[in-house]
């Protein structure tokens, strides 16, 4: 019997066994180590560049065909992993179809995981076509296992899909608005829609959604991705989006344990601390977590790489020499004897990426890869780059070091196969089936009728109307319109502005009022004399203010340095923002302010607004005629103009 066979034959045998516990660990034990840990393993394959040699990469040079000395400076220094890591951010050129070579990676290491980037995603039929290449890489594998195939789609904020092929939504701290009046119906649908979604393209695992509970204002990585600061409210919409992402197929993942909400640094910038003390680690951070593994199925936990002295106080030394409280990542008070032991958790623990700074900045890929393992993490996320023919033999070897770490302990061996059967149990429910041709072409048909369709476009305008919260109205009249004749726009990007105006002028229409003139500018190429002119010019100044895009809004921590420079002055923003408010209140305009984020901080801006609006995002997308398309935009003209009121409450204290 040939070892494809053999395991082909393990596999069937512990599915129609109904996935029982001993069959799991039997199907497991019977994998070879290095099997096991690659299935560990979630990569990503963000960029790629194929022409990228030996000869013009410094960091190849630590890639030796001689394994044992590789392997005994890796092991002592641990700086090999580390220099291809600083060497690969070269390549920029993102990954859209799978070469041989990488799908040949995924087949002989039976790898178990991957997550895709906007950069890899660029149309609904290009998105098939890879992820279908991906999982039949997988499938021809020894252990023929599927892949999971993952992405960051939580809604708002944070999408990966492209927008204007799919349904993105206004966020999660949007659906936690609603909750006052539509409970947890607008959480249960989005979920269903973004599972829908994701099915459609090849997607199996979702990391989302977020349900860490946003009690600080100053919170740079969380903010609207949280559906408030009440535990309660957090736990209800969390468990509703779950279930109704898993009801289509997708496999959710509720993070960061055990909670980023109240943290004032951004993990994949700095390792933040939570200084909580343990009753109110309870009742807020570990609270939407400990209900959701009480009322419902959850297959997935993602960790973070935060400091939870009250959870956690032990030391460990770091790269640097340095000792330092083990991050939760880390830890395996928490993974295991909190999450597991104590919350009674039986579903998978996948890590958070392992090349942010929280992590990478204090441990070596090898040592954050063991160390999170011990701690009782089953899948290791992206804790090295591909982005090189060079890196596939780097991480061919990464593998062997950890293999020749585990090996020295016979407990690791142990929890290895006890993870691993945790692995294979959750993918019993994912095909292993090989995609023919036939079936990307009938997958392709079939998602241009999912994909953005006229329900789920509905449910993201109905979501962006009813989250749309009114803070201050001080306009004192039903028709304020009627004296109004010339408008000013400052959001913060000329697309933005645009886009506004465009929605401005629908519905003024509609009134009747098309004879109102609407001008435009941005906080982007702001000339403060050129404004003045402009609000000397106009009866109304409607402003937007927004904050800086972080890593995760980017895609990552390799975007921080090369993406978005708009927004590298997240203070500029706020004071341009308020000198435009003073100027036009000193020549007695009418004033509106709309916050496109979190409405925190509010007290220096009131006395200079009329009205205040909150609608938590400011994402648009261009469509196929060139024209701009946002929902929250929609929402916030019909709001202004009077056709709708804004019915939301806010979610959080300001």
């Amino acid at each position: 019997m040939t070892k494809k066979i053999f395991f082909v034959f393990v596999i069937i045998a512990f599915s129609l066994a109904g996935c029982k516990t001993n069959n799991v660990k039997k199907a497991a034990s019977s994998m070879l180590i290095e099997q096991q840990i690659a299935q560990k393993i979630m990569l990503d394959l963000r960029y790629y560049c194929p022409e990228m040699t030996a000869d013009n990469e410094t960091g190849d040079a630590l890639i030796s065909n001689d394994l044992e000395s590789y392997a005994a400076s890796a092991q002592s220094k641990n700086d090999g992993i580390n220099d291809v890591n600083k060497v690969v951010k070269q390549c920029k050129t993102p990954l859209i179809q799978l070469p041989p070579e990488l799908a040949e990676l995924i087949t002989s290491t039976s790898l178990g995981g991957m997550i895709l980037f906007a950069d890899n995603l660029v149309n609904s039929e290009q998105i098939i076509r890879l992820t279908s290449d991906l999982q039949n890489a997988a499938l021809d594998s020894e252990t023929g296992l599927p892949l999971f195939i993952s992405v960051d789609q939580e809604g708002g904020r944070v999408v990966r899909l492209p927008r204007n092929i799919s349904t993105s939504f206004t966020g999660n701290m949007a659906i936690g608005a609603t909750y006052s009046k539509h409970g947890t119906m607008y959480a249960k649908a989005v979920g269903e829609v973004l599972g829908s979604e994701l099915k459609a393209l090849g997607f199996n695992v979702d990391h989302a959604p977020d349900v860490d509970v946003n009690i600080n204002a100053n919170n740079p990585v969380i903010n609207v991705r949280s559906f408030g600061e009440d535990p309660h409210l957090v736990a209800d919409l969390g468990i509703a989006m779950l279930d109704g992402m898993q009801s289509q197929g997708i496999i959710g993942t509720l993070k960061h344990f055990p909670g980023h909400g109240d943290t004032n640094t951004d993990s994949h910038t700095g390792l933040p601390i939570v200084n909580h003390d343990l009753k109110t680690v309870e009742q807020v951070d570990l609270y939407p977590f400990a209900q959701a593994i009480k009322q419902t199925n959850v297959e997935m936990i993602m960790t973070a790489h935060i400091q939870y002295p009250a959870l956690d106080n032990s030391i460990i030394v770091n790269k640097n020499g340095d000792s330092m409280i083990k991050p939760a990542t880390l830890s395996k008070k928490i993974l295991t004897n909190l999450l597991r032991n104590k919350m009674g958790y039986q579903g998978l623990v996948v890590t958070d990426a392992l090349d942010m700074a929280g992590i990478s900045n204090f441990f070596t890929p090898l040592e954050a890869v063991i160390n999170t393992f011990a701690a009782g993490a089953d899948i290791a996320l992206m804790p090295m780059k591909i982005r090189k023919p060079s890196d596939i033999k780097a991480f061919k070897y990464f593998i062997q070091l950890l293999n020749n770490r585990v090996k020295e302990e016979p407990l690791a061996i142990a929890q290895i196969q006890t993870s691993v059967a945790r692995i294979l149990r959750v993918k019993k429910q994912l095909s292993r089936l090989k995609v023919s041709t036939a079936q990307v072409n009938e997958k392709i048909a079939q998602a241009k009728n999912i994909l953005a369709n006229n329900a789920h476009k509905a449910l993201e305008r109905d979501l962006a109307q009813n989250s749309i919260v009114e803070i201050q109205n001080g306009l004192n009249s039903s028709d304020w319109l009627k004296n109004i004749t010339t408008i000013h726009l400052l959001f913060p990007q000329q697309q933005q502005s645009k886009l506004m105006a465009e929605e401005l002028k629908q519905q003024l229409l509609l009134l009747g009022k098309e004879n109102i003139s609407i001008s435009i500018s941005n906080l982007e190429d702001f000339n403060l004399m050129t404004l003045y002119q402009q609000i000397d010019n106009s009866d109304l100044l409607i402003v937007a203010s927004d904050s800086q895009k972080t890593a995760v809004e980017l895609g990552g921590i390799e975007d921080l340095s090369n993406k978005s420079k708009a927004f590298t002055n997240k203070a500029s923003f706020g004071d341009k923002t308020l000198e435009a408010l003073v100027y036009a209140k000193q020549q007695g305009k009418k004033t509106i302010l709309v916050t496109l984020k979190a409405p925190y901080n509010l007290d220096k801006f009131r006395p200079l607004a009329d009205y205040i609006l909150a609608s938590f995002d400011g994402n648009f997308y261009q469509k196929a005629n060139g024209t701009l398309d946002g929902a929250a935009f929609a929402a916030l003209a019909a709001i202004i103009t009077g056709k709708i009121p804004a019915t939301g409450k806010l979610p959080v204290s300001i």
